[in-house]
């Protein structure tokens, strides 16, 4: 019997051994970034040449100046779920991780400097278009900034204070 009570004292110490050396519990993160791999952002996303058409080119800049301040066009970020599925990680990874910066120049133009962020999922109101850039207001803090057509899902009119579509 003594023997029996030693064996089953031993296993015991070594299961939970086992257990705080592994960290295990209940408040631990499941979904840990890995190390050695950056978080995808919008300067190493590769740019994806465009197809050659017959159409002529876009003008280099269109300033949008609206008739009617209550309907103006914004754009469509790509949806978590959609980013999730081309990169290979979960849509609640993407929504609070993956960011699309805003840059001070067009990025066709010059690679330039970062002065924002947007998430997936968002909408942003277009100031200016410069053929397939886009410059925007954040809807976050309003900071403006260029950002490429290839985050852009598609494009809307909305009433800017209840964002309702408007055409």
């Amino acid at each position: 019997m003594i023997l029996q009570g030693n064996i089953l004292k031993q296993m015991l110490t070594i299961i939970f051994t086992v257990i705080f050396l592994t960290g295990c519990n209940k408040d631990a993160k499941t979904d840990k970034l890995d190390v050695d791999q950056p978080i995808p952002t919008v300067t190493e996303n590769e740019k994806q040449p465009q197809p050659k058409s017959s159409e002529p080119s876009p003008p280099l800049s269109t300033v949008t100046k609206n008739a009617d301040p209550d309907c103006v066009e914004f754009v469509a970020l790509w949806a978590a779920g959609d980013i999730a599925e081309r990169i290979g990680k979960d849509r609640k990874w993407v929504f609070l991780n993956y960011t699309i910066d805003l840059w001070d120049m067009p990025p066709v133009e010059s690679e330039g400097n970062v002065v924002g962020k947007l998430r997936a999922s968002s909408y942003a109101r277009i100031i200016e278009k410069r053929g397939d850039d886009y410059k925007v207001e954040s809807p976050v803090n309003q900071v403006q900034g260029w950002i490429s057509s290839e985050h852009v899902k598609t494009t809307s009119w909305k009433n800017p204070k209840t964002r309702k579509l408007c055409k």
